[in-house]
């Protein structure tokens, strides 16, 4: 039955109308909720996205500091080496004053 074949056209499309109405604000509904939930998903892959971002850039710095430690032991492993044969030196050139002087004296 439509408005044209009813006894109370009014009312009728007062039901259409209103029917319209009702789909028309339901698909309004699922339009937004689906847009939110598309709009959370792109948040969380943005997030997800700056985390692997943070995290590649730490792993970075982490190889970087850890070549900059490992030349710098090797740094101080080449100064206590010098530190050694100088001491050496040092010692071996007090010995041969000791000696001059038990000589001398």
């Amino acid at each position: 039955m439509t408005i044209f074949t009813s006894r109370d056209p009014a009312g009728r499309a007062c039901l259409e109308l209103g029917l319209l109405t009702a789909g028309i604000v339901s698909s309004m509904a699922d339009a937004h909720a689906a847009g939110r939930q598309a709009a959370e998903e792109r948040a969380e892959r943005r997030a997800a996205y700056q985390y692997a971002c943070e995290v590649s850039e730490a792993r970075g710095r982490a190889d970087d500091l850890g070549r900059v430690a490992m030349r710098a032991v090797r740094h101080v492993a080449s100064l206590e080496a010098e530190v050694r044969r100088l001491r050496t030196a040092l010692e071996q050139r007090q010995a041969h004053i000791d000696r001059l002087r038990g000589v001398a004296a």
